[in-house]
């Protein structure tokens, strides 16, 4: 169920972004959380102009690579200026400028393209290989495409078709066809609920509709001042967007309707979005976001992982105490601990004993790893000096060393 696409080139020559942005929807509520973070990875190699993403059982990402006509296929955990492990592309695959892909149940690829038909290649395709089978879906791009249930799901400009699995012909005969919509290249199927879009708005409707019908839920502004460009769903129903301006990613609840603010927004500097353009919620609960000027993709942890539970420090490192026996200041050294609990180290305690009696107690701050003490402090014999790092969560363990001292 990994869907998705558009990019500005193409809105502009269909005349798309105008009609939008004469139409903008005011920002969503404040209530949204803004992330601002750096993608796991970025991965580069043979794409050009990406635009729809899926990801199969193996994690391998398939990315329509729309201005080199070509399906590009990257391993699981890909990075950096990757080689990918299969492309589709050449003059019998029959690719112009693809725009969207999709997998069925068995593997078979689905490729909506921009001339407005539809390819099927194989399980395993690679290289310059016909497709198993095309069918046309009519006047205009095909732009987004996604298969569950049995059906194949194609967006159109201002409406989205269904096809049976056995489809062909120029164009198909539908099954259903769903219009009123307002402009939008962008369609997901998550249980029985089509997500698509309509100009800045967010709908869901029943996988069961058809005609002009009425949808389940309206979100009236997805976006703020642009078209959607990628829609997919979470294992938890959650719907995932795209949009070039500004270049975000944003996460709305399974339920949002009306002025439903986002859960999320991821954007700014650190994401290195361009044009964001399609997504893929992939299986491991990451997801991948395609940037069209770019020409890559990036893949983000979930925003919705739960942070790691803080626990106390660990036991200081290296603790040594230098000096002489009979000097006159004898200096304590430590090493921070290998794992600080999962929260910064907030301080160090130092305790200097001499059997039970206590001679110098000190908290030191968290960049502070020694501390001179003088003869004067301390007494005649064996002394010991015990160290602590603190966190939010408490002390961790005593590092202790013992040392003599001659008055």
């Amino acid at each position: 169920m990994k869907s998705p696409s558009t990019t500005l080139t193409r809105s502009l020559a269909l005349g798309t972004t105008a009609v939008l942005v004469a139409g903008l929807v005011s920002a969503s509520p404040a209530a949204a959380d803004n992330v601002d973070v750096s993608p796991q990875r970025t991965v580069k190699g043979e794409l050009s102009g990406p635009v729809g993403l899926e990801d199969d059982a193996a994690g391998n990402i398939y990315v329509a690579s729309q201005n080199n006509n070509a399906i590009v296929v990257h391993a699981k955990n890909a990075s950096g200026p990757s080689s990918p492990l299969r492309r589709i592309s050449g003059a019998a695959t029959m690719l112009s400028t693809p725009r969207d892909v999709a997998l069925d149940g068995n593997g078979f690829l689905y490729v909506a393209q921009s001339d407005g038909t539809v390819r099927v290649f194989a399980p395993g395709a690679n290289g310059n290989v016909a497709p198993i089978k095309s069918f046309g879906t009519g006047p205009g791009a095909a732009y987004g495409i996604d298969v569950s249930g049995g059906e194949i799901y194609v967006r159109k400009n201002t409406a989205y078709h269904v096809y049976a699995p056995s489809a062909t012909g120029t164009p198909a005969p539908t099954e259903r066809t769903v219009g009123g919509l307002g402009a939008g290249m962008s369609i997901a199927v998550s249980g029985s609920k089509v997500w698509t879009t309509s100009a800045t708005q967010l709908r869901a409707y029943s996988t069961s509709a058809d005609g002009v019908a009425t949808p389940l839920q309206v979100v009236t502004g997805a976006v703020p001042a642009t078209e959607i460009n990628g829609i997919d769903t979470d294992a938890n129903g959650r719907v995932h967007v795209t949009s070039l301006i500004p270049g975000t990613v944003r996460v709305f609840a399974p339920n949002a309707d009306g002025a439903a603010a986002p859960l999320k927004v991821l954007g700014g500097p650190a994401t290195g979005f361009g044009w964001p353009t399609g997504i893929a919620v992939l299986n491991s609960g990451a997801f991948a976001v395609a940037d069209y000027l770019g020409a890559s993709y990036s893949v983000f942890g979930s925003l919705f992982s739960k942070p790691a539970t803080a626990k106390k420090p660990g036991k200081v490192r290296a603790l040594k105490v230098g000096g002489a026996a009979r000097a006159k200041n004898r200096k304590v050294r430590w090493v921070a601990p290998k794992s600080n609990g999962g929260a910064g180290i907030k301080s160090y305690r130092l305790v200097v004993r001499k059997g039970n009696r206590t001679l110098v107690v000190r908290n030191l701050g968290p960049n502070r790893r020694s501390l001179v003490l003088k003869r004067s402090q301390l007494r005649n014999g064996i002394n010991t000096v015990r160290v602590q790092a603190k966190n939010a969560k408490g002390f961790g363990p005593v590092a202790k060393k013992s040392f003599r001292v001659r008055k």
